[in-house]
């Protein structure tokens, strides 16, 4: 059960309600709601009940929503989601968290009240204490419903089950557990090692991670302000398993008047990784939203890394090669294609809400096409390195298959031994990571080589 650290008031709780409401009704995600400013009645210290209540709440959804179907009588209408979006932070809080029953159900009911919607004030409060009441008796009835023990959609759970077989279940419940903050340092400014001296001085710990050569584990999440020289450019976000691309391009082999492209740039993590760490390389990335370029240039001046001469950015459909493409072929080219996400749950638990089986098929064809294209353009003997954070098996191993049976003379090769060796073996082509393998976010990576 979780603890909750402080006392929290209403203004967190109703803080916590507007990104959540804003999720579940207006179908946005987490980042998107969090990056927008707090309410002008929220409280800043209440900040991290207020998270804590939203992450919980999207990732128990579906468990709370089992829940309340047996104590609603009728489902409540569009307009009133609000409203379900208090049960759903109600039930969380009584389930989930150490908070007193009375409080979660007394602040819960003065939400109704808070959102001018009084009538609900009493449904809240009758339901909750039905809940309360009848928990026991509810559970019992649920026990054996897998939306009730993973809270997953039926269509993530099945599908993970086909693909993962005994291992499913591990990876759902990997899904609800917090992921730990890991950090990349920049190379080009401090040693790993400084950069852990750092962190001590200013009261955090980390720790190396086993395999990301620049990655830090930290012991407790933090605000990315609180990292010592985050606005300089020292450190940034990123999980280990991200980084591992930049080892799969094999950079080292050779690097001055390499031609790189970056087909899929947003949001600039891998752009940034190899430009710090390959500075002569000719890179070139390639993203078609003008709002995600605009994100990818503020992160370059961050870490000092708009200046590099040999480096383009370029806002375009990399599917549209007449209107970017100058011609010349690329010796690596990385796609960290557009996919499912369903890797990455634990971090974006809206996923869960917003991600249908339908958008799968269209993922996976999007998928397919880029692969083709971005391997057309690139130079016999190059190197291409195939990316997704995602977990299910047709949009990794199954699609890197379906490739090679039209393109048969494509060579596979694998990171290098050093980490292939600590590496669970998951995929018979590809490094297929799952959720919480050493600390990591579920991801897949697969390399390439283009015969002469």
């Amino acid at each position: 059960m979780g603890q909750v650290k402080q006392k929290s008031s209403v203004s967190s709780r109703l803080q916590a309600l507007w990104w959540l409401s804003s999720v579940i009704k207006d179908g946005r995600s987490v980042n998107d709601v969090l990056s927008t400013k707090l309410k002008k009645s929220a409280d800043l210290s209440d900040f991290p009940f207020a998270k804590q209540l939203l992450f919980g709440s999207l990732r128990y959804y579906h468990q709370i929503k089992a829940i309340l179907d047996q104590l609603l009588e009728k489902p409540l209408k569009q307009k009133d989601l609000d409203v379900y979006s208090i049960l759903i932070m109600g039930v969380y809080q009584l389930k989930h968290l150490s908070v007193p029953d009375h409080a979660a159900i007394s602040e819960s009911v003065e939400l109704a009240k808070k959102i001018k919607k009084p009538w609900a004030a009493r449904l809240v409060n009758g339901i909750l204490r039905n809940y309360l009441r009848q928990a026991e008796q509810i559970e019992l009835k649920l026990a054996k419903a897998k939306t009730f023990q993973f809270s997953h959609p039926n269509w993530i759970t099945n599908q993970l089950d086909a693909d993962w077989g005994e291992q499913y279940q591990q990876i759902l419940e990997q899904n609800n557990f917090q992921a730990p903050m890991i950090i990349r340092i920049n190379s080009a400014k401090i040693s790993l090692e400084d950069y852990i001296q750092e962190l001590n001085s200013a009261g955090l710990i980390g720790a190396k991670h086993s395999v990301a050569e620049d990655a830090l584990v930290l012991e407790s999440a933090c605000d990315v302000n609180k990292l010592p020289g985050f606005d300089s450019g020292l450190v940034s976000v990123q999980d280990a398993a991200a980084q591992l691309v930049v080892e799969l391009l094999a950079l080292d082999e050779q690097t001055k008047g390499l031609k790189v492209l970056d087909a899929c740039a947003a949001p600039g993590g891998k752009t940034t990784h190899i430009l710090q760490r390959y500075p002569e390389v000719c890179l070139t990335s390639v993203e078609m939203s003008e709002k995600r370029i605009q994100k990818i240039e503020q992160t370059l001046i961050r870490l000092g890394l708009d200046k590099q001469a040999k480096f383009k950015l370029l806002c375009s459909d990399l599917l549209d090669l007449e209107h970017w493409w100058d011609g010349e072929f690329f010796d690596r080219i990385l796609i960290d294609v557009p996919c499912s996400a369903s890797g990455v749950i634990r971090r974006n638990p809206d996923i869960k809400l917003h991600r249908k089986k339908q958008d799968l098929i269209n993922i996976v064809q999007l998928q397919a096409k880029i692969l083709c294209t971005a391997w057309s353009i690139l130079k016999p003997g190059g190197k291409l390195v195939y990316a997704t954070c995602s977990v299910f098996k047709d949009e990794n191993e199954n699609q890197i298959k379906n490739f090679l049976v039209n393109n048969h003379k494509a060579k596979p090769y694998r990171l290098a031994p050093k980490i292939d060796n600590q590496m669970a073996k998951h995929s018979q082509t590809g490094h297929q990571i799952l959720p919480g393998d050493q600390q990591m976010d579920g991801f897949y990576l697969c390399g390439l080589e283009k015969p002469y």
